[in-house]
């Protein structure tokens, strides 16, 4: 059933859950506790949610060589960079 009540409420819905995943990135250890559960689905919503992608891609986390065992942003990736890389 595809009604407009439902269309609002579900938009409402995602946007208050990206909301809660944005505060929970403040506190590093519970967010990677998040992300080690929900990691899959948040990038299958990449995929399939258009309207919330740059929200959601804010929300993936990447292993690097300066990050050791824990996972960093893009943002943390791209602000630890040297000027001289492309």
């Amino acid at each position: 059933q595809q009604n407009k009540i439902l269309r609002v409420i579900k938009k409402n819905l995602v946007k208050k859950s990206i909301e809660m995943f944005n505060d929970l990135t403040e506190n590093e250890d519970a967010y990677t506790k998040f992300y080690e559960a929900f990691g899959k689905n948040i990038k299958l919503g990449i995929h399939e949610d258009s309207t919330n992608r740059a929200k959601l891609a804010k929300l993936l986390r990447y292993n690097s060589t300066k990050s050791g065992d824990s996972m960093s942003s893009l943002e943390d990736y791209v602000s630890r960079m040297d000027d001289k890389q492309p």
